[in-house]
């Protein structure tokens, strides 16, 4: 592509009302993913190109000048950081962008008005999105000057000829000129404090046609001149379409709503907020009445830079909490990063060595229940990037399950293929390596021992004494990876004040309570994080808001808390409670029966008790919608699964308005079976 700009002439610009068609320039265009590397060679062979443009597939997606790229390249490590990087971190990525039939007045004012730091800076020109060209301020500007000299001293010598004929009247129409002075001084104030208020203005009557008077703004914001368009026409490109005709509807039924209360519920229904040429706007509607007529105001804020760095502070707290987190909790978050990299990196081989009788649609289903575990982990140790990464990924599994077909071991192959969980983790580790540095994942504790190798001295012990000896030396090695039952329950405090923020609920702080009881954790680690689906269900489903609570007596402050018993020699009790609404039988029952899964005839005469074992099953949610944080079906079905694998049992207990409680009976001393299982599926 040529790298050469036409040039235009000041009889380009003889008039101030056509387009800007006729300034149009060609500069060159590069793709957004094109690197540093090959503007800096195109400006260093082009030593006149002021700047270069970035599309995207047809249509502009940014500007980078000369002087800006060689600024950024000559900072700090800039060099070694842009040349070898898609240009998209360089350019200007919100340039002046206009249609081609804006005319060259508009243009000349932005010039005029434009950031002082792009005093070199190109206006882009698209003809129905696509990019067409460029038109060059700096070269605009000089040719603009040269036209008008010539221009104003034939004015000026106009004047003066026009001064002397009319000498006699001079008084007379310095005092018409005076007011028509005032009245021109103060609308080109209005004027340009409109166009300098960084906000689009404009207003139109019944025929929802937008008055010649608007602001500068709303040329930039639409990137055509708006005068004469009727508003709903203007929004329908940048509205989904059910909501084209409802604005239509919607401002016809105000100006002919004949009290005030009417116009403001048909006001109430205009979009507050939209995506116009990938800018957040927000709009806000004024009725004004003008003597008979009534006339509605539009006034439109870009509000792209404010919902970034909304966005941007939410990450931050977000990244803080999780370092927070890391912090406390270091062992949790590597071996769940450890696990995830050993079953994704397992997926590959697990799928190829399906047989041609293995059911492809019982390993998706299994792939799919560990995938919503692993999510449901990494949320409550606060690595928010991975949790979000793996709800895309069930969101594209889910989808194959649904899908018509059943799925082959090729389509799952497929499907699994990009589950990389170096990709999935990436975000989360450069932000921890960023604050805690590289020693965050490979720092040492005070005494570190592997648990294998105290296994196979566990082993050696037993093989070697016997008697009352070896049990004496067998509870001293076990005491040194064994936890506390509440300990082990404890972080899930700080998993409820989270969920319960961004739900809006208020939870007291959680209270494990009971006896003293040791346990083994690394066979019932699964377990243990399966519990955060009955946490999460308390939180989600259980506990009212605190209106709600208010309503029926309840202190506005919910309470989940966990009691650990002892059970006889070998066994432990876990309680979880709430004391929230309570499970709806009915509601249970009727999403059952919509599901398939109980004949209406049964459920009129089912027990409670089979009931609340319906919440057990797969796939079965009281959640219409899927969202972050449940809906899925398969939390409180990946519990009992866990808790049967360690030969332990659940029920539930449940009171309408008093909340429900979830008691887990587990051993205390699974077998060497269920302990490997445990290990394996942690």
């Amino acid at each position: 592509m040529s790298a050469t700009l036409a040039a235009f002439t000041p009889a380009d610009l003889s008039s101030e009302d056509q387009s800007i068609k006729s300034l149009v320039e060609q500069a060159m265009t590069f793709k957004a993913s094109a690197l540093g590397g090959a503007v800096h060679a195109f400006f260093k062979e082009h030593p006149d190109a002021d700047g270069v443009a970035v599309l995207d597939g047809d249509r502009p997606a940014g500007l980078i000048m000369r002087n800006e790229f060689y600024q950024k390249l000559g900072s700090l490590y800039g060099r070694d950081l842009f040349m070898t990087r898609p240009i998209r971190l360089l350019m200007n990525s919100a340039p002046l962008i206009v249609e081609v039939s804006v005319d060259v007045s508009s243009i000349a004012v932005i010039a005029m008005n434009r950031d002082p730091n792009h005093l070199y800076d190109m206006v882009l020109v698209t003809e129905d999105d696509r990019y067409l060209g460029v038109v060059s301020i700096k070269r605009f500007m000089l040719e603009l000057s040269r036209g008008r000299g010539r221009q104003i001293e034939l004015l000026n010598e106009q004047q003066e000829i026009l001064r002397l004929a009319n000498e006699a009247e001079i008084t007379h129409r310095q005092q018409i000129e005076t007011k028509n002075n005032e009245l021109r001084d103060r609308n080109e104030a209005v004027k340009n404090l409109l166009d300098n208020a960084g906000q689009g203005f404009l207003s139109f009557g019944a025929d929802l046609a937008i008055s010649e008077e608007y602001s500068l703004e709303c040329v930039q914001l639409f990137r055509v001149q708006v005068g004469g368009r009727r508003f709903p026409d203007l929004l329908a490109r940048h509205l989904p379409p059910e909501a084209q005709t409802t604005v239509a509807e919607v401002l016809g039924g105000i100006f002919r709503a004949a009290k005030p209360l009417q116009q403001k519920v048909f006001l109430s229904l205009l979009p507050g907020e939209m995506t116009i040429h990938d800018r957040a706007v927000r709009a806000q509607y004024k009725l004004i009445n003008r003597q008979d007529e009534i006339r509605m105001m539009v006034i439109l804020t870009d509000v792209t830079e404010k919902k970034r760095l909304e966005r941007e502070m939410a990450e931050e707290r977000n990244n803080v909490k999780m370092v927070v987190r890391a912090l406390s909790r270091q062992s949790e978050v590597l071996s769940a990063m450890a696990t995830f990299r050993e079953f994704a990196g397992n997926l590959g081989p697990d799928v190829a060595a399906l047989g041609p009788n293995d059911c492809a649609a019982t390993a998706l289903a299994e792939i799919f229940r560990q995938v919503h575990t692993f999510k449901g982990d990494f949320a409550q140790l606060g690595l928010h990037n991975t949790a979000a990464a793996l709800h895309e990924t069930e969101n594209a599994l889910a989808a194959m399950a649904a899908g018509q077909t059943p799925p082959t071991r090729e389509t799952l192959a497929d499907a699994l293929a990009d589950l990389d969980a170096e990709l999935i983790l990436e975000r989360d580790v450069a932000i921890l390596v960023g604050i805690l540095g590289e020693s965050f994942f490979g720092g040492s504790e005070s005494l570190r021992v592997d648990k294998r190798a105290l296994l196979d001295l566990e082993a050696r012990v037993g093989s070697l004494l016997s008697g009352a000896a070896r049990e004496a030396v067998l509870a001293e090695l076990r005491v040194l990876r064994r936890h506390n039952v509440k300990d082990i329950l404890a972080p899930y405090g700080d998993y409820l004040a989270g969920l319960a923020e961004r739900l809006e609920k208020a939870v007291a702080p959680l209270v494990v309570t009971g006896d003293e009881v040791f346990v083994d954790r690394e066979p019932r680690e699964a377990f243990v994080k399966a519990l955060v689906h009955v946490f999460r269900n308390m939180i989600d489903h259980g506990l009212e808001d605190m209106d709600e609570r208010l309503a029926t007596g309840k202190p506005e402050t919910g309470t989940i808390a966990c009691h650990v018993a002892r059970a006889g020699e070998d066994l432990v009790r876990l309680t979880v409670s709430d004391d929230g609404r309570g499970i709806d039988v009915d509601r249970v029952l009727a999403k059952a029966v919509q599901k398939g899964l109980v004949t209406p005839q049964a459920a009129v005469s089912m027990a409670p008790e089979a009931v609340y074992d319906l919440l057990f099953r797969d796939d079965f949610s009281t959640r219409d919608e899927v969202s972050l944080l449940s809906g899925r079906g398969v939390g409180l079905a990946a519990v009992r699964a866990e808790a049967e694998r360690l030969g332990g049992a659940v029920r539930v207990e449940s009171e309408p308005g008093r909340g429900s409680r979830f008691i887990f009976t587990l051993p205390l001393f699974p077998d060497e079976g269920m302990a490997q299982a445990g290990r394996a599926t942690a």
